[in-house]
């Protein structure tokens, strides 16, 4: 009998691109945690601009042959402004990259999966007082992730819907106020990871650091 041949589209790929080693090693316990093969992270760590970052994203878009890239850009690590995104935004969308940003950083992201600031924070040292009540050994320096904060992801993970809301609420509240560019945009980025990369279930993954009792 002859053999039935079996068509399998290969998955398709996804590339995020971090202006800091904070979000490269956040991004890669998430890419480990979910076990997304299919998604590659890359530090642009002698990025300068978003220019920059926006190029190397676009270059290791066509070496790579990804199907979505994305910039994901921490503000004051950068030192720019939300008028340097929305100046960059053409040059990314004529690069065909995506953007995802945090202001003032990436912890803000790690924040809001818990509460929501009543009032916008520009300050990370606010941030990081903010999470040591939570994780007591929490540091915004990189170092945490490799260490004391190995596991972060997974204790974030249950709380990725509710983080969505907090970001939406905080990002309303902050515009009212302050008048210009939302301090979060992660949401579509993680809508991408979820169409390329499909829904996790990292459970088992949680309760191996005690995390579920069943």
């Amino acid at each position: 009998m002859k053999r039935k041949k079996i068509n399998t589209a290969p998955r398709k790929t996804i590339l995020i691109v971090t202006s800091t080693e904070s979000e490269s090693l956040y991004f890669s316990q998430m890419r480990k945690d979910c076990r997304y093969t299919n998604l590659t992270v890359l530090w642009a760590s002698e990025a300068k601009t978003i220019e920059d970052i926006i190029a190397v994203a676009s270059k290791e878009r066509i070496r790579g042959r990804y199907d979505s890239v994305w910039a994901s850009l921490s503000t004051q690590a950068m030192n720019i402004t939300p008028e340097h995104i929305k100046e960059a935004t053409s040059f990314a969308n004529k690069k065909k990259v995506k953007l995802a940003w945090n202001n003032p950083d990436i912890s803000l992201w790690y924040l809001l999966h818990l509460q929501t600031p009543r009032l916008p924070i520009t300050d990370v040292a606010v941030i990081e007082a903010s999470l040591k009540g939570i994780f007591s050994d929490f540091t915004k320096e990189p170092s945490y992730l490799l260490d004391k904060g190995s596991s972060l992801h997974l204790k974030l993970f249950g709380n990725k819907a509710q983080a969505v809301v907090n970001a939406g609420t905080y990002n309303t509240l902050a515009k009212a106020r302050l008048g210009s560019l939302e301090p979060v945009n992660m949401t579509k980025l993680l809508n991408d990871i979820t169409l390329y990369c499909g829904n996790a279930d990292i459970t088992h993954n949680q309760k191996l650091i005690g995390m579920k009792n069943n």
